[in-house]
């Protein structure tokens, strides 16, 4: 079924979250796409397999597809479910919509878990996602049962953010003139990971993915900037947090990934690859998660 905004307007002032079962887009087997009201937003979401269940949040670019494969290959083991965060993809940009945060991408998170009756959920949480995911781990502990969090975007934590993030900045703002706003997420991507990159991702996917690059550039960018972590807000998380860092992985996120394991006392588990791993290995993203799922998604007894 064609998705048409038109017909799901109705639903759009709907507090918290509702199901738009009508619309279903995708059933095959176990798999479900489908759309939901989340916080004053339509998402796009995908769910696959049974067991307990793993919640990707994609970063930059917003796209489900950003783990889409992994998922698949987890769906034998995991309840795996991805979705479009707000204003990206397949979920519409909510009118009037200018501005965001990471409170607010979190409240979208927690909104979806709830609806889909999904908690408690492991989390993932790559590059851009890592402090959506952190902020919900810390303002919704009841609906997470665990965190994993890849080269989280949490700058502030670096003695001086501004030089760490002057190289991509660079990137953008060379190629902004000639190539507009895809082409310069284009070029951010293949300077987080290298020219192999974008060929590695599926052309449809890597389509919508440089589609969101004026939400990434004009309203996320900005949106997400001010968003600060603290020592102690970290001593009060319940559920266990696990970092992934990529071997070859650009210093600034290897200097957070470190600070974070120093302040949770965590040893960070190490994957080949550059940023952007998964997209040209999502089996080595989809080992490293069940090693890590298997303890934390262990019933509790007593």
């Amino acid at each position: 079924m064609t998705f048409m905004p038109s017909a799901l307007a109705p639903f759009a002032s709907t507090s918290s979250c509702s199901l738009l079962t009508g619309d279903v887009i995708v059933s095959l087997a176990e798999k479900v796409a489908d759309y939901a009201v989340c916080n004053g937003a339509t998402l796009y979401y995908e769910s696959q397999g049974t067991g307990p269940t793993i919640l990707f949040i994609a970063g930059s670019t917003g796209d489900a597809g950003n783990f889409s494969r992994t998922a698949e290959l987890l769906a034998d083991e995991f309840k795996a479910v991805t979705y479009d965060r707000r204003g990206n993809s397949r979920s519409p940009r909510p009118g009037g919509w200018r501005t965001t945060s990471v409170s607010e991408q979190a409240d979208d998170a927690a909104a979806l878990i709830r609806t889909l009756d999904l908690a408690p959920v492991a989390v993932f949480g790559a590059s851009a996602a890592g402090p959506i995911a952190l902020d919900l781990m810390i303002r919704y502990p009841d609906l997470v049962r665990a965190g994993i969090l890849q080269e989280p975007s949490i700058f502030s934590v670096l003695p001086d953010p501004m030089t760490a993030l002057a190289p991509r900045r660079a990137v953008i703002e060379a190629a902004l003139p000639t190539h507009g706003a895809p082409g310069a997420v284009a070029a951010l991507m293949r300077y987080l990971n290298d020219d192999a990159v974008l060929a590695a991702i599926p052309p449809r996917t890597l389509e919508r993915m440089l589609g969101n690059a004026e939400t990434l550039l004009s309203i996320e960018a900005p949106g997400f900037a001010g968003w600060q972590i603290k020592t102690e807000q970290l001593e009060k998380l319940e559920a266990p947090i696990t970092l992934i860092v990529a071997d070859d992985t650009l210093p600034g996120y290897k200097q957070v990934t470190d600070w974070l394991a120093r302040q949770l006392g965590v040893t960070p588990l190490s994957v080949p690859g550059r940023h952007g791993f998964y997209y040209y290995r999502p089996q080595d993203l989809a080992n490293i998660l069940r090693k890590v799922l298997a303890p934390a998604c262990q019933p509790e007894v007593g």
